[in-house]
């Protein structure tokens, strides 16, 4: 009824739409009165006019919104027409205000006249309006999401009832791709267990007595776990002492070697009868991240992407045990044993990646708790975003060597003195575990919020692409949802 009494020019009616408004601005109440098919008593927008003008068809205003505000202090209510054009704002509707769009430049309707808002997001938007309100033959759009995750939503309608979109098409911006999440730190390598000393001869007059050689210290760690020493060598017919266990680990360290074996060289790869140290435990691996869901969840109108979840931090090796000490020796003058090796130190844990973030969602129109219909019209969902790519694991430190045995002293010191134990190896630090792939973003022609009724007679609804999943050498995250509808009763 609207559209025809605005075609053929209706001379009379109570509301503000193209079939009068009550009154014409001359005062004859028509809908013709100088201004044609229209009604004189409304307001007026074109690009080519000013905000500060009367509004009128000779002196519109140059904003939309501009228009609605003054369409909105009259009493009753006045409708807003709009020239084709493309209006770079947002429009905040008012309640009783009817915006209608496609006209011309001799203020006549045409197949080829569009009238554009193009705006961020939302463009439009309708909030606590309980009066019948129309936006009619408009297009709207609305920008690109530029923050990482972010969504795009051209219409908005909350908290308000008979509300009507009729002849309209919209078009969404894209949502946006969410934030990579960051990679974790490797852990420092544990060091090397120090060398045992050669055995020296040790005895009484006429013999040499030289200083007995101690065991190697264990090697350092930066996460505490420090390697074991290497035991002390016997003298004489004394048997070697024992290394000593790394931190934190259960392996015991070498034990020493027996005293008077009349061991005369310590070959490579020979340890005689002083045992290598035990090795260390590797710290266990940190655990991966979850990926993110196919669709995350509105707070209020805000749509909030699905993350992906974090990983967890990786263990630290443990110290080795060092290697014992070799057995003193008796033919001729007493001699020590080499003493033993220190053990190596333990690796320290890699950190923890973190999880991508979610994708931006694409939403033509959303409407929360408000009764809304969509009638002859076009909404167009535009591509989502995808999910940020999982933060990868930081790598466990490697364990420290374990220090070797001390070396043969020779015939003429060591003599039958045994051979040092060889540190054992340090544990290497477990890796962190990588974040998980944030979940792709969904894209929706509409989406129904709480307690709303939509109706779409004559509609078309379209979604657009969904948004990827982000990759992680973990758990990725899900592809998006591509959907007519989220949350409406349509069908």
């Amino acid at each position: 009824m609207a559209l025809a009494c605005l075609l053929v020019g209706c001379a009379h009616g109570g509301g503000n739409g193209p079939d009068g408004s009550g009154g014409g601005g001359d005062g004859s109440g028509g809908g013709d009165g100088g201004c044609g098919a229209l009604p004189c008593d409304a307001v007026y927008v074109a690009t080519t006019g000013d905000d500060a003008a009367a509004g009128t068809r000779d002196q519109p205003r140059a904003t939309i919104g501009a228009g609605i505000l003054e369409a909105a202090s009259a009493t009753p209510e006045l409708a807003v027409f709009v020239q084709a054009g493309s209006y770079a704002e947002a429009v905040t509707m008012q309640a009783g205000v009817n915006v209608y769009g496609g006209f011309d430049t001799s203020w006549s309707r045409s197949a080829t006249a569009t009238t554009e808002i193009d705006g961020p997001s939302p463009a439009v938007s309708f909030d606590a309006i309980q009066t019948a309100t129309t936006l009619d033959t408009v297009t709207v759009k609305s920008a690109d999401a530029t923050m990482a995750g972010g969504s795009s939503f051209a219409v908005l309608v909350s908290g308000s009832s008979a509300i009507t979109l009729n002849a309209v098409t919209v078009i969404p911006g894209m949502g946006a791709n969410g934030s990579d999440g960051v990679g974790g730190a490797p852990g420092a390598s544990g060091g090397a267990g120090v060398s045992g000393g050669k055995g020296v001869e040790h005895s009484s007059f006429p013999c040499d007595s030289n200083t007995v050689p101690t065991g190697g210290g264990g090697g350092p760690s930066s996460c505490g776990y420090t390697g074991g020493g290497g035991g002390n060598p016997g003298v004489g017919g004394n048997a070697g002492a024992s290394g000593t266990s790394g931190v934190g680990s259960v392996m015991t360290g070498g034990a020493g070697g027996l005293g008077g074996q009349n061991q005369d060289s310590c070959p490579a790869g020979y340890s005689g009868n002083a045992k290598t140290g035990g090795a260390g435990t590797a710290g266990v691996q940190g655990q991966l991240g979850g990926g993110g869901a196919n669709m995350g969840a509105f707070m209020g109108q805000i749509y909030v992407p699905s993350n992906g979840g974090d990983g967890s931090p990786g263990g630290d090796g443990t110290g080795g045990g060092g290697g014992g000490g070799g057995g003193g020796g008796t033919t001729d003058c007493d001699s020590s044993g080499s003493s033993g090796g220190g053990g190596g130190g333990g690796g320290c844990h890699g950190t923890q990646g973190s999880g991508g973030s979610g994708g931006g969602g694409s939403f033509g129109v959303i409407v929360a708790d408000s009764t809304v219909a969509i009638a002859g019209s076009t909404i167009e969902a535009n591509a989502a975003g995808a999910g940020g790519r999982g933060g990868a694991a930081g790598l466990g430190g490697s364990g420290g060597a374990g220090g070797p045995g001390g070396p043969y002293g020779g015939t003429s010191d060591q003599d039958d003195g045994g051979c040092g134990g060889m540190g054992g190896q340090g544990g290497a630090g477990g890796s962190g575990g990588s974040g998980g792939g944030g979940g792709g973003g969904p894209s929706a022609a509409v989406v129904c919020l709480g307690t709303s009724t939509l109706t779409i007679p004559s509609s078309s609804l379209t979604s657009g692409l969904a948004g990827a999943g982000g990759f992680s050498a973990g758990t990725s995250g899900a592809m998006g949802i591509s959907t007519r509808a989220i949350g409406c009763s349509l069908f």
